[in-house]
């Protein structure tokens, strides 16, 4: 649900459409599901002139539409939703509201970046990025720019940060991936069902996943980087052109 308890812009002219609107700034809705932390990093935001926060929201269903009636320029979104599937939504935003860019937060950057990048968002960075790049990630992604931060950027290039899988977790690993259940992989690979219950619990540990569909989608960059033929994955498979520390 939008909210409008953040700071208004002090001077507006009234759009066609009958919204009131800024224009010198560039519009911001400030998308996560706490709502501290979303107040916050509004109130961060709003104090740069060039930035105006119309609103905030948790992620709701009505988003899309807030997004759609007030053309929204930059939609800043935590990737860690309660209410929403953070990916689905940039997807939806994109398509519906083809001008507006989104720039997604994230306490980690994991598998989750590169389908991010491949549903539309114009950049990913971390949480605990300084206030003032974040606000000028803002900018940069406004202006067309891809912003990434240095960890986003190895999982948007399939470089997955090392982890040390022993032979027999990579076979289950991929057996996972490939869609089969644990009684199948038990057959396969000659093993106990409990025993492969816990290598699949091990990969959950080791990958910092939470279920079998992740895994499938953790393996995705290298088989992109095999294939790179599939034009649905072109648009991330060149280096980004702005990074962010």
């Amino acid at each position: 649900m939008l909210n409008s308890d953040i700071p208004q812009p002090s001077q507006t002219v009234s759009s066609s459409d009958g919204l009131s609107i800024d224009s010198s700034q560039i519009s911001v809705i400030v998308v996560a599901t706490e709502r501290l932390f979303r107040l916050g990093l509004a109130g961060l935001l709003d104090g740069d002139s060039h930035l105006n926060v119309i609103g905030v929201s948790d992620g709701e269903a009505d988003l899309l539409e807030l997004c759609k009636s007030t053309s929204v320029d930059v939609v800043l979104l935590d990737i860690q939703l309660s209410r929403s599937d953070a990916i689905e939504l940039v997807r939806l935003i994109t398509s519906e509201c083809p001008h507006t860019k989104i720039l997604v937060l994230t306490s980690n950057a994991d598998w989750r970046v590169r389908p991010t990048m491949i549903a539309g968002a114009a950049g990913v960075l971390l949480k605990d990025t300084s206030p003032e790049a974040i606000r000028a990630a803002v900018v940069s992604i406004y202006l067309g720019d891809q912003v990434l931060c240095h960890e986003a950027v190895r999982w948007v290039l399939g470089e997955k940060p090392s982890t040390h899988l022993t032979q027999r977790e990579s076979e289950v690993l991929q057996m996972v991936a490939q869609g089969a259940n644990n009684s199948e992989i038990a057959a396969q690979l000659k093993l106990g069902q409990k025993t492969v219950r816990n290598y699949v619990s091990r990969l959950y540990h080791k990958l910092d996943l939470t279920n079998r569909a992740q895994i499938a989608t953790y393996l995705v960059p290298n088989d992109m980087a095999r294939s790179g033929s599939r034009a649905d994955l072109e648009p991330v498979e060149t280096r980004p052109r702005s990074t962010v520390s």
